[in-house]
Order: C-alpha cells, then structure tokens, then sequence
C-alpha cells in the first residue's frame, strides 16, 4: 500500500473508488487517509478544477472529491486497481487547496 494507490471503495457504490492520500512514512497506521473518486455522470453540479482533479479509469472520467477526506481501516483496502504517482504535482495541489488555500 503507497501513497496514491488507487483501490476499489470497500464501503460504497456512489464513490467506486477510493485514493490513499496518506504519507508513506505513515505505513504503519492502522487507518489510511483517502479520497473518493466519483464518475462524472453521477456528480452534483461541476467539480472544481484545482480541488477535483479528473482520472480516466478504465475509460470512464472520474472527478477525485479531496473536499470528502475520511479515515478508513487499513486492512479494508485489498490489492490497488492502479496508482495516480504520476499525478502527484496535481493531487499535492488539490490538498494544499483544501488545507490552506493556496
């Protein structure tokens, strides 16, 4: 499990997938901190570009929705379905907007 793997969402069918924002340094922890990822076409209104970056997952758009963080079990999360690392620059954004916003 690292930081910005992707794994199907244990616990919902609106949010079907779920990203690991949480440190590698924090492995250890027995919660992880994600982000829910909803397709495009069952999102309220428009995601915000800076805050809800968008993925392709199996080619279908989904929006990451940071603005609905929550800790959830470690051992909740089986085998990732994919990693966003390269989207990194991207993903650290949305967090600094959520947090601090900048």
């Amino acid at each position: 499990m690292a930081q910005f793997d992707l794994f199907g969402n244990p616990r919902s069918k609106t949010y079907p997938f779920v990203l690991d924002v949480q440190s590698d340094l924090l492995r250890n922890l027995a919660s992880r901190v994600v982000a829910p990822l909803a397709p495009l076409g069952k999102l309220r209104g428009k995601p915000l570009t800076r805050l809800n970056p968008l993925v392709s997952i199996a080619g279908r758009e989904h929006a990451v929705l940071f603005q609905e963080l929550a800790a959830i079990p470690a051992k909740a999360l089986r085998s990732p379905v994919g990693n966003l690392r390269n989207r990194r620059d991207e993903l650290v954004a949305a967090l600094d907007l959520l947090f601090t916003g900048v």
